[in-house]
């Protein structure tokens, strides 16, 4: 395969420097310039990922001790999913409520022994600091009722919170754990023992390249091809656009930054399931009836065979794997401040011809200005549009090689 590289390279450069002269004809494809209906998109991927995802988990560190359900089971809000062990929580829950109810006589009693020393107050029958020590007396029992309220109340939401029950509508699609297994709670890493997912509503998260997120805006159309589903696109509307970029290296060292993209589907399938590989083509925008052109026939322009003096020496290497439709998009993409066609003429020379490129689609670009319908232009080979061909060279045409571009 080297050898293959290495010979075409010197081939190339022979008919480059010497092996062409200019009486030398080149043989060309040629089309038909046509419209077509052209979108411009860009291209992502992604996993699919439900709009409302419910993380349920334990409050504080204790043993599973029954779940009812199990993964795929569609619950509704308020059903029971799961109890962890209550035996500590219920203890300190009666515990609590005991406090309450002492705290209660106790406040009861203070009362009415505020209301009676009011009345001796009023009376002129004890003193200012008697009443200050009584009124103290009632704020402290008042205070100690409020506490054993609040800490009741506390404890009995936590009990309430080892019985897991579904908080809306949905699908069980994760469960963590088997009854006896021990559950780890806290505030800042629990255990998620559940996720309830509501599988109507779907998403798409992808990461766009800096170059192209200038081009997605909200409300953009999308479509979205899931590996599982091969023969299907999904319609979809883009939500929201990142403001803030992630990098990575991208498994070389040469840092890749990219704007996180959130795209609605709009059409859901049943059996779709989170984390399913996904495709988006986000559509930034769309031409009907375009004059278009292949992608590999716009160049730039070179100098006139006649002003070109001494060639400049450099050598093009050209792989036997065929057009790199990619590459030629991404290269193309970069144009000049002009760009140019290589126009058929009646007595087979080809004019080197100013034209305006618009949006760029799979394989064509839209044509603004410099090209009307029913015009013929050189299609190819890739190396003699960007290398070989000039304006008034004479070219042979392929045989069998005109075509007509179709309208899209």
């Amino acid at each position: 395969m080297k050898a293959f590289g290495v010979l075409a390279v010197i081939a190339l450069a022979f008919s480059f420097f010497g092996g062409n002269n200019d009486d030398s004809t080149l043989e060309v494809s040629v089309q038909e310039v046509g419209t077509k209906n052209l979108s411009s998109k860009v291209v992502a991927d992604g996993v699919l990922t439900p709009e409302t995802e419910v993380k349920l988990s334990a409050n504080s560190t204790t043993y599973i001790t029954k779940i009812a359900v199990k993964e795929g089971d569609v619950v509704k809000k308020g059903d029971f999913l799961m109890s962890l062990d209550d035996e500590q929580q219920s203890a300190a829950t009666e515990a609590s409520r005991a406090s309450l109810e002492a705290a209660k006589v106790q406040l009861e009693q203070r009362k009415k022994q505020q209301e009676r020393q009011s009345k001796l107050y009023e009376q002129g029958l004890i003193s200012d600091q008697e009443m200050e020590t009584t009124n103290s007396s009632y704020a402290s029992a008042l205070s100690s009722f409020n506490g054993a309220q609040s800490r009741l109340i506390q404890d009995e939401d936590a009990l309430s919170k080892l019985r897991l029950i579904a908080p809306q509508d949905g699908t069980i699609t994760f469960i963590d754990g088997e009854e006896g297994d021990l559950a780890q709670g806290g505030m800042f890493s629990p255990t998620v023992l559940m996720k309830l997912s509501d599988l109507s509503k779907m998403e798409v998260y992808v990461n766009v390249n800096e170059n192209d997120i200038a081009d997605i805006s909200i409300n953009d159309t999308a479509l979205i091809q899931v590996d599982a589903y091969q023969n299907k696109k999904f319609k979809g509307i883009v939500k929201e656009v990142a403001y803030a970029a992630t990098t990575s290296s991208g498994g070389s060292s040469q840092q890749v930054t990219n704007f996180q993209v959130k795209v609605q589907m709009l059409d859901v399938e049943d059996g779709m399931r989170p984390g399913m590989s996904a495709t988006v083509d986000i559509i930034t925008e769309e031409r009907l009836g375009a004059i278009a052109i292949p992608i590999q026939a716009l160049t730039t322009p070179r100098p006139s065979k006649k002003s070109e003096g001494k060639k400049p020496s450099m050598s093009v290497e050209v792989s036997s794997g065929g057009n790199d439709w990619s590459q030629m998009k991404r290269s193309s993409g970069n144009k000049s401040k002009s760009t140019v066609v290589f126009v058929l003429k009646e007595d087979n020379t080809v004019e080197e011809r100013v034209v305006e490129a618009g949006i760029v689609g799979d394989r064509d670009y839209e044509i603004l200005s410099g090209l009307e319908e029913g015009e013929k232009i050189v299609t190819g080979s890739f190396i003699a549009i960007s290398r070989e061909l000039f304006d008034g060279a004479a070219v042979k045409v392929k045989e069998n090689s005109m075509q007509r571009r179709k309208r899209g």
